[in-house]
């Protein structure tokens, strides 16, 4: 009897350690500007303004895929969302926190929104960091 109520026991745990795993993701659309671009060089790349400099390490985003998507209830400026995110550097508030930006993409998919000639593309994207 203790046998059977123990795996019973171990086997609750087990199901909701998996479905602890299956944490579905906010996504966050946002639009680009002069602030968060895109690369002109490199049209699957975007930068962030106050985080590019290659010499101490930079983190940028690269394109996943192109999504189909309805239209969002919310598009957010990602430097109005950095400052109240708390994204930035303790030490030089001009400055991107690296990791808190990587961290980002741990509970949020993030969309950029780029409007061109009266068409909206909207690009999944994800954090790269790169020191050259």
């Amino acid at each position: 009897m203790n046998i059977k109520f123990t795996l019973i026991i171990y086997f609750l745990f087990f199901i909701n350690a998996l479905k602890a795993q299956d944490k579905v993701k906010d996504t966050l659309f946002f639009k680009l500007d002069n602030y968060l671009y895109q690369l002109k060089f490199d049209s699957k790349q975007y930068i962030i303004k106050d985080n590019y400099n290659i010499k101490d390490g930079a983190i940028y985003f690269e394109t996943f895929k192109i999504v189909t998507t309805a239209k969002p209830k919310e598009i957010l400026c990602f430097r109005k969302y950095a400052k109240t995110a708390n994204l930035y550097m303790i030490n030089n508030p001009k400055q991107l926190n690296d990791v808190k930006v990587s961290k980002l993409f741990d509970n949020y998919i993030i969309i950029l929104i780029s409007k061109k000639n009266k068409q909206t593309t909207y690009t999944e994207v994800g954090p790269v960091f790169r020191i050259e």
